[in-house]
């Protein structure tokens, strides 16, 4: 690979699959990489790559919703770092999502990586929140408090309320619901239509994000209605945002901390 040669970013294909799956694993999340299927199905249309000459340096995956682009990967080579490719990325990302009409977008980034926020805000995004990744084991759910709230599965037609509840962007629910995921809202039994939470939750994976309460104890009534989806499976993994208290309940009851992420929001 020849150093002088520019970065070029184009669209994905379904034959850059090998690229992303020898770069994913640097976006140390500890997820599995997806298969090729999914890859081919759900990733390619949001997925621009960076390559030097003909080998792939980096990729930027993100999802449109009805008014923002929400980031999910943007790598870049170790091998080919402070190349620009990252940049690049995000320059030609910010650039398509502005032709389609959204106005914010946003991602989330290890808090202690530097460079990446710099980068980000150098695109005039901001921190929002810290977001904490949990892993629970289904034993545990009992060690939990409740709340005692009315939980439904939610159609559609709850998708704005939800999302202005807990200011989540808009569309984000509609998204997750057409990928096959299952999206649960908890009500107040004493004050009916009260929202106090959601779980956007994924029985392949199994985990929920976001999972949104606005106090803690819901988190037991959302987790309850959650399990009975997969009993088979030993353990959930659940993202907290910017709850501290809850956090810390998860915490005490034996839930481990996999990871913190900084969620950063910004003008197009």
């Amino acid at each position: 690979m020849a150093l002088t040669e520019a970065i070029v970013v184009r669209a994905a294909t379904a034959d850059d699959y090998a690229d992303f799956a020898r770069l994913s694993p640097q976006v140390g999340s500890g997820d599995p990489t997806p298969a090729e299927e999914a890859w081919r199905s759900t990733m390619v249309p949001g997925t621009r790559v960076a390559a030097i000459g003909e080998r792939v340096v980096g990729y930027c995956y993100f999802q449109e919703l009805t008014d923002s682009g929400y980031v999910r990967n943007v790598v870049d080579d170790a091998a080919a770092r402070r190349r620009g490719a990252g940049r690049a990325l995000m320059q030609a990302t910010a650039d398509e999502l502005r032709a389609r009409g959204k106005t914010t977008w946003r991602l989330n980034v290890k808090p202690d990586n530097a460079g990446a926020i710099a980068l980000y805000a150098a695109f005039g995004m901001k921190a929002a929140y810290l977001g904490k990744g949990f892993f629970l084991r289904w034993r545990h759910l009992t060690d939990l408090p409740s709340y005692g709230a009315t939980i439904n599965v939610a159609g559609a037609e709850r998708d704005v309320a939800l999302e202005d509840a807990f200011a989540l962007p808009r569309g984000q629910l509609a998204r997750s619901r057409s990928a096959g995921r299952t999206i649960f809202e908890a009500l107040g039994a004493g004050a009916p239509g009260a929202i106090l939470g959601v779980a956007d939750f994924n029985p392949r994976f199994p985990g929920a994000f976001p999972f949104r309460v606005v106090d803690p104890r819901v988190a037991r009534d959302l987790l309850a209605a959650m399990r009975a989806l997969v009993p088979a499976d030993e353990a959930v993994y659940l993202t907290t945002e910017d709850n501290e208290p809850l956090a810390d309940l998860l915490v005490r009851t034996g839930a481990t901390l996999r990871m913190e992420v900084l969620h950063m929001v910004g003008p197009l």
